[in-house]
């Protein structure tokens, strides 16, 4: 992975010029995940350091990596500045809003309550934490209505790591349940 940060600009710069390499005859739709759809979406933080592209629907998807590599090369970014390093946290899918569109490229982010089950099944370091914190902000509901709403998309094996975190995160946040 790169070590190079991309902005909220930068990342739709790459995206713009990935959509100009790309055929409005053959379109392509990319549901991204983690720091790249917080960015894009909320703000979330300065920068990220890839693009994670979970789900990739198009003809030829090798014409769309090239693309990205092309991107890449001409914008001086990492090669793999749009890759699909976070797809091990992807447990079904669930499209939300789109963050980028033309006619050759369509960029959704994955729901919110799929992006805190993402974040919450990850648990890393202080950047889930700060990201989680952020998306159950965004959630409304109970305690077991926010926690329903994010199970299903949770990574089977992880399932109570995640539900602790969640606990503890909707405690500090909310008080306790």
């Amino acid at each position: 992975m790169s070590t190079k940060l991309l902005s909220r600009i930068e990342i739709l710069r790459a995206l713009e010029s990935l959509a100009g390499e790309l055929s409005p005859e053959s379109p392509v739709e990319i549901i991204v995940g983690g720091g790249a759809a917080l960015v894009l979406l909320y703000n979330a933080r300065e920068a990220t350091k890839d693009v994670d592209a979970l789900a990739l629907m198009a003809v030829e998807p090798a014409a769309v990596r090239a693309a990205a590599v092309r991107v890449a090369e001409s914008a001086g970014l990492p090669e793999d500045w749009l890759n699909e390093g976070a797809k091990g946290y992807l447990h079904g899918l669930v499209p939300g809003e789109v963050l980028f569109e033309k006619l050759s490229l369509t960029v959704r982010a994955v729901a919110p309550q799929q992006l805190l089950a993402m974040k919450l099944s990850a648990w890393r370091d202080d950047i889930d934490i700060a990201d989680a914190r952020l998306l159950l902000s965004k959630l409304t509901g109970t305690n077991e209505q926010v926690w329903r709403s994010v199970e299903p998309y949770l990574v089977p094996g992880r399932e109570l790591k995640a539900r602790y975190a969640f606990d503890d995160l909707w405690e500090v946040e909310n008080g306790p349940s």
